[in-house]
């Protein structure tokens, strides 16, 4: 009941349409205005007061809280903003950072590991207070971070399933989002599903374990042959790489009636191969990839996939890495948490029913 509430003070004040300092309110105006119990309204106001959005003057009310200034430079470093997930990442940690009056910066490797390993290094020597770094999921990117962590630089890891560092790390589900959509596919026929993926990745490897998780569960064999790993590596085309694993997996006998691609750009490349295959999405063979990049929306037919929440796992990551912060130099710091966040799937028109098919001829 009090969430029309919350959300109309947190736009207003996020949007700037309220001051700093300027006063909001009183919690029994509120009440009486909206016909909220004074339970509810402070369930709203605790809220903001948790975002850091307002603060309570006793005997005065609700003010919008000052913007603390700070001298604390946080690096958001990500692979490559030319992907739909970086972006809404590093959108996330800054607006989280800045209404903490933190001076959030943003690292784009432009798909070069190199060069985000190279920054990784520098971070001390460029004065950073902390970090926010997006996954590569490749062993000699964990070595960086394994230097990164005995210089006592704080940071939090994002979008990975699982390190062998013991360090904070924020990712999506996978699992789960891999039993959504697989019961998906399942639910409409689909016994031979396949799976094209970079599985070095952890987050990759646990989408497969949801896959096969969910197909045990409904009391299906699964068929780990149709199981393809991109193992695609830095520098490598990885265009053509998905082309070759699609074709070849589509040229098996018999054929999958159905794709689970790892996230929604290895499935747009997997729909031009399907099309130059002849094949029909989804008459032939019902496709969904991972992510929900806007992407998803563009392709024909719009691909089906499972939301990632990448706004939410950066301020997550945010929050952990200000925790982080307040800790005194020389104390000990709280052990590594792990913050896994809730997906969701998203049907559109890259599913259908399982077609039949004519076994003598695939």
């Amino acid at each position: 009941m009090y969430e029309d509430l919350l959300v109309q003070l947190r736009t207003s004040i996020r949007q700037g349409l309220r001051q700093p300092g300027e006063f909001v309110g009183t919690e029994q105006a509120f009440g009486r205005e909206r016909g909220l119990s004074r339970v509810s309204v402070r369930r709203a106001t605790d809220q903001l007061i948790r975002e850091g959005l307002v603060e309570r003057r006793p005997g005065k009310g609700l003010f919008v809280r000052p913007v603390q200034r700070s001298l604390r430079t946080i690096q958001v470093v990500v692979p490559d903003l030319a992907f739909e997930q970086c972006i809404q990442i590093a959108k996330g940690a800054q607006q989280l950072g800045i209404e903490h009056g933190l001076n959030v910066q943003v690292y784009d490797a432009q798909s070069q590991m190199d060069r985000d390993i190279e920054c990784l290094r520098q971070l001390p020597e460029r004065s950073a207070d902390g970090a926010l770094i997006l996954s590569w999921h490749h062993p000699r990117f964990t070595e960086a971070l394994l230097e990164l962590k005995q210089r006592n630089l704080p940071f939090v890891l994002i979008d990975e399933e699982s390190s062998p560092l013991d360090i904070d790390t924020v990712a999506a589900d996978n699992h789960a989002g891999g039993m959504l959509a697989a019961n998906a596919l399942i639910d409409l026929g689909h016994r031979s599903i396949g799976f094209i993926g970079n599985l070095s990745a952890g987050t990759v490897a646990a989408r497969l374990e949801g896959l096969r998780d969910a197909v045990g569960d409904r009391g299906l064999p699964f068929d780990r042959s149709r199981v393809i790993d991109l193992a695609i590596e830095p520098g490598m085309d990885w265009a053509q790489r998905i082309a070759d694993s699609t074709h070849e997996l589509m040229s098996r006998s018999p054929r999958p009636t159905a794709i689970f691609y790892s996230n929604d750009h290895v499935a747009a490349e997997g729909y031009r191969t399907l099309r130059a295959m002849n094949l029909r999405v989804p008459e032939d063979v019902s496709v969904v990839g991972f992510d929900d990049s806007p992407l998803c929306r563009w392709l024909e037919p719009a691909l089906s996939t499972v939301r990632q929440p990448s706004i939410e796992m950066g301020q997550v990551a945010m929050s952990m890495l200000m925790e982080m912060l307040q800790t005194p130099v020389g104390q000990p710091r709280r052990p590594a948490r792990k913050a896994t966040l809730p997906v969701q799937w998203i049907a559109r028109a890259s599913i259908g029913p399982c077609p039949t098919i004519d076994r003598g001829n695939n």
